[in-house]
């Protein structure tokens, strides 16, 4: 197995062709989504508390039942991320007439699955350094979109989260190496 990077894994076995992405991040930021799962679950508690057994929030139980809603909005969101960054990985698998890409959690997902010869080819989305979506695309406490885009007859479909761009130059460099040379012998 080579590797790219410390995310990006990928080998040539009999008949076809394997990379697996990893969406690990770094200790510290795995600690700081869970300090803010923690204390997120302990504001949430606090609300439920007063909103069910006192008559504190009587008079305002419309907006504390908002704040719940959003509560619980945010609470999925933060889980998600914590369970994608612990347990999920991007699955691409290339063989002679089929091209997959399968976002999974412990082993679960739907892939994506295309015909190795509607592939035109893959590359690196670019946007700018100081843009607002790079920015927020970037961030660990989301799971963020795509970095490697694949061409398929026009349609685009991104794949790769949150990789960087030189790690994301080198896989699709790759790729587009294994594709050319499945269509080439075809």
């Amino acid at each position: 197995m080579k590797w790219i990077g410390n995310r990006i894994s990928y080998q040539q076995h009999d008949g076809f062709f394997t990379m697996i992405i990893t969406s690990k991040t770094e200790d510290w930021k795995m600690i700081a989504m869970i300090v803010w799962l923690i204390i997120w679950l302990g504001c949430g508690s606090i609300i439920f508390y007063f909103l069910l057994f006192t008559n504190e929030l009587k008079t305002q139980h419309i907006y504390f039942y908002t704040f719940l809603g959003f509560w619980f909005y945010f609470l999925y969101k933060i889980l998600r991320v914590i369970i994608w960054r612990k347990f999920g990985q991007e699955f691409i698998r290339i063989d002679d007439d089929r091209f997959s890409i399968k976002k999974s959690i412990f082993g679960y997902g739907s892939a994506k699955t295309f015909l190795t010869k509607n592939i035109n080819n893959f590359k690196i989305q670019l946007l700018k350094n100081n843009s607002f979506s790079k920015v927020f695309n970037d961030s660990f406490w989301i799971v963020g979109q795509g970095t490697i885009i694949v061409d398929v007859l026009g349609k685009e479909y991104n794949f790769g989260a949150q990789v960087s761009k030189e790690n994301g130059q080198k896989a699709a460099k790759i790729l587009n190496l294994k594709i050319n040379k499945i269509k080439s012998a075809s």
